[in-house]
């Protein structure tokens, strides 16, 4: 009997035992580069494809954390300021998609024109295409805060961009940017990126800069919806009413250029502007952050405003 009892006792332990292995194993689901990758195409305000994420290192940190460096490939257009001298003036972020440098430069306090990457080549001798390479690759690394010559940024193509009745020239630069994630594993909705690092900098939190990009979307999109108000009151002022049509892509044509000097058609989120319109009123509006019409982070005008 009694050895009868401890070999159910023994039993016990050991099934315990398989049960809590088990549980820790589950609990802390060690990051594989399929994860790391599917994660970093998908966090805040990108929409990369698989190609462009090469998972160079996983550091597991946690039961549920772990530190990785990839290599992302990023399109950026580069322009000429006035002076003639290059900088980077958008970041692609998705197929039809981009997002302005200098918003992210002032949401991070980062300097993005290095005087230094403009003097790289005598002007007696020019590069064949420009910004050269060279300067690309200062002009990214030092918007990066990573040192070159190195592995952190890497060049693959600079292509001359035509921008119709730009005053100055422009290019994309396709190039390979080495940089550091944590990831937090979030349960059902899998691992998910929580902060970057490239090159010295410091981390930077991702939900504090979306949150902080999406203010100033929001200050842009209304003073573009004002703007667009304004006009429609001159219209009525003319015409006896408001245009009574449901496309704001028409309401624009009507408006410009008699009435709004800029062609308005896209909100901060490249999404078109919402129109309706009756003789006597109107409702302008942005399906804000989420894209989504009719939900809570609408910005919407209402008119008459006058």
């Amino acid at each position: 009997m009694v050895v009868g009892n401890k070999l159910t006792r023994s039993l016990f332990r050991l099934v315990m035992a398989s049960l809590l292995a088990l549980t820790v194993s589950d609990v802390r689901a060690d990051l594989n580069v399929k994860q790391a990758r599917k994660a970093i195409t998908r966090m805040a305000i990108f929409e990369l494809t698989n190609g462009a994420v090469r998972i160079r290192a996983i550091t597991p940190t946690g039961p549920a954390t772990a530190e990785v460096t990839a290599s992302i490939r990023n399109v950026f257009r580069f322009g000429k300021d006035q002076q003639g001298r290059w900088r980077v003036v958008e970041i692609r972020t998705g197929p039809n998609n981009w997002e302005d440098i200098g918003s992210i430069a002032r949401t991070l306090g980062a300097d993005q024109l290095a005087d230094e990457c403009n003097a790289l080549e005598p002007p007696a001798r020019a590069a064949a295409v420009e910004p050269s390479v060279k300067r690309s690759r200062c002009l990214l690394g030092s918007l990066f805060g990573i040192e070159v010559p190195s592995d952190g940024v890497r060049i693959q193509e600079v292509a001359p961009f035509a921008i119709p009745l730009a005053s100055q020239p422009s290019t994309t630069v396709v190039a390979w940017i080495q940089v550091d994630a944590r990831l937090v594993n979030q349960g059902k909705s899998g691992w998910q990126v929580a902060e970057l690092r490239t090159g010295k900098g410091d981390w930077v939190k991702l939900e504090p800069v979306v949150a902080a990009l999406n203010d100033e979307k929001r200050k842009k999109a209304r003073a573009e919806l004002e703007s667009i108000a304004r006009a429609l009151e001159k219209f009525r002022r003319d015409r006896g009413s408001y245009l009574v049509v449901d496309k704001q892509s028409v309401v624009i044509d009507h408006l410009s250029p008699r009435y709004l000097s800029q062609v308005i058609r896209l909100d901060p989120w490249q999404q078109p502007y919402s129109y309706q319109g009756q003789y006597d009123r109107f409702t302008l509006s942005s399906a804000g952050p989420d894209r989504k019409e009719a939900t809570a982070d609408d910005i919407i005008l209402t008119g008459p405003t006058q």
